[in-house]
């Protein structure tokens, strides 16, 4: 699923930047101080978020690549290995397919695994999936009812219980209980949005109860080793704005790891963890949250999203985030 989204931002960024630009890719690429991002309303353009996610990921898959390669080797060394030894007049083919004796005494296959890897089809409420075969099973929150169901809810913020000014460890893992205000965790986000495209919906709140919404059809984060950058957002429709589109191919940064490209650590600055860029914020759905009878937050320190609640002052009063795998057209 990684080299399909990489395939498909260098088609296109090779053909849509053209078309945009009316520029060579070269002459893009020499004044890449401009991020390459998508066109707000328009369907045929990138997933890719700028260029230098796209040059993280390249690199990510050339190390990939070189450790697949190690590993061949090896194996094509135990091949040669075992072309070495007796025959016992049989084949090579013979040999490779016969039963080892050892294997004789071995207990019965696991069954097949059944357990779910997304909402898609299950229930409402709290269900157990699995990602993947090397992963363990976790129970996720699925909502079955918003916009023809199938959703995963990856963060809610309701009531302020849950403090989300938190150290790069507790958001790779994730934290909270998914009967109150929780935060998936970083690495299964990352897992979840690589293992088939994705879109994502955010639900929003102010304090006046006035309720907004975005969606983007296709969102991925990276890995740890690329600082789980925001590498795809798709085109957005809703009517909350596109806030998320300045923060698209940053870094994440909390309050004990600085990976923004602003002189200071953005997560400290504005009391939150979020994919800051060189100016922090034009949204931050992991703001400080305004109790209701609160001192009314400043500093651009609250929960935001640009223009629906611009700051600097207040905080959003609701917030869910929630992803669901793309639906693939019947042929």
């Amino acid at each position: 699923m990684a080299l399909e989204t990489l395939v498909t931002a260098l088609a296109c960024l090779s053909t849509a930047t053209m078309n945009s630009t009316e520029k060579p890719l070269s002459v893009i690429m020499r004044n890449s101080a401009e991020p390459f991002l998508m066109a707000e309303n328009d369907s045929g353009s990138c997933p890719a978020s700028t260029l230098g996610a796209l040059t993280a990921r390249i690199q990510f898959m050339t190390d990939e690549l070189q450790n697949l390669r190690k590993e061949l080797n090896e194996l094509q060394d135990l091949v040669e290995e075992f072309k070495t030894q007796p025959s016992d007049g049989y084949p090579l083919e013979a040999r490779i397919l016969r039963p080892f004796p050892g294997l004789q005494n071995l207990p019965p296959a696991a069954p097949v695994d059944d357990i779910p890897r997304s909402c898609h089809d299950e229930k409402h409420g709290q269900v157990r999936i699995r990602i993947a075969q090397d992963m363990d099973p976790f129970f996720v929150s699925c909502d079955q009812k918003e916009r023809d169901g199938g959703w995963l809810v990856i963060a809610y913020r309701y009531d302020g219980s849950e403090d989300f000014n938190r150290d790069w460890e507790t958001y790779k893992a994730g934290f909270g209980s998914l009967n109150t205000e929780f935060f998936i965790g970083l690495e299964k986000l990352h897992r979840l949005t690589n293992s088939e495209h994705h879109e994502l919906l955010v639900i929003m709140r102010n304090k006046k109860g006035e309720e907004r919404f975005a969606i983007y059809d296709h969102f991925s984060i990276g890995s740890e080793s690329e600082k789980y950058l925001l590498y795809v957002l798709g085109t957005y429709k809703g009517d909350a704005g596109d806030s998320l589109r300045y923060h698209a191919g940053k870094k994440f940064t909390t309050f004990d790891q600085d990976n923004d490209d602003n002189g200071q650590n953005c997560a400290r600055t504005h009391a939150g963890a979020w994919w800051y860029g060189r100016e922090c914020v034009q949204s931050n759905l992991f703001g400080t949250f305004q109790s209701k009878y609160g001192h009314e937050i400043g500093f651009f320190k609250g929960i935001l999203w640009k223009p629906f609640l611009t700051g600097p002052n207040g905080s959003l009063s609701y917030v869910r985030m929630l992803i669901r795998p793309i639906k693939k057209a019947t042929p």
